[in-house]
């Protein structure tokens, strides 16, 4: 197996994590885990890609908390992640085998995605430098995702016009109130991740 990086718990913590949350990662998903995590700190080191007090949470709360995001979107259907970023949640779930679209307007953070997408061999996951609001979906892609992008009332209107009726969105958020209206809701736990919270699905 390649070596993580050097910020990543022992092989044996991650997989103990990843089994206490639930989840199935095979061995060759680790293995591009390690593989985009390098990438992504070297890249660091000449675009703002992450900051100094993420790298030694990488693993935990970024890693991880993405995998989650997996329990709750249908593995058959395109996932589309709102304002992908440095690729959380997106490039995780490709590496799992979800069918991505990246959507990311900032031309570095876009360039990056998409070659980051190319050098792990993401055949699954595309990158459209686009936000949300400019957005033209084909039919049948009714899936979102996003982290801490903008409030999840306002994604959700934006969704229902981009997308429309039957549209899902599932977001991160550090608490949830029974007046809400959603359809499910994944609780993430800590330990093993770094901070609590909720990820939601939403239904227009």
């Amino acid at each position: 197996m390649i070596p993580f990086p050097i910020s990543f718990p022992p092989l044996g913590a991650m997989i103990s994590d990843l089994e206490e949350l639930g989840a199935d990662v095979k061995e060759r998903e680790l293995e591009l885990f390690g593989e985009f995590a390098r990438i992504l700190l070297e890249r660091s080191e000449k675009a703002n890609l992450i900051g100094p007090g993420e790298r030694n949470r990488l693993w935990k709360r970024h890693f991880l908390e993405s995998v989650q995001y997996g329990f709750l979107i249908d593995k058959d259907r395109t996932v589309v992640d709102i304002g992908s970023g440095n690729g959380f949640p997106g490039i995780v779930l490709a590496i799992l085998g979800f069918r991505m679209i990246l959507l990311e307007p900032r031309r570095k953070r876009h360039l990056f995605l998409a070659w980051a997408s190319g050098k792990l061999g993401l055949e699954n996951c595309i990158t459209v430098p686009k936000r949300i609001e400019d957005f033209n979906p084909e039919d049948g892609v009714l899936q979102f995702v996003a982290r801490s992008v903008a409030p999840p009332a306002s994604l959700l209107k934006i969704i229902s016009t981009v997308a429309g009726k039957g549209s899902m969105l599932v977001y991160r958020q550090p608490e949830i109130s029974e007046n809400e209206d959603f359809e499910r809701y994944v609780k993430l736990c800590c330990p093993p991740l770094d901070r609590s919270g909720f990820l939601v699905q939403y239904r227009v």
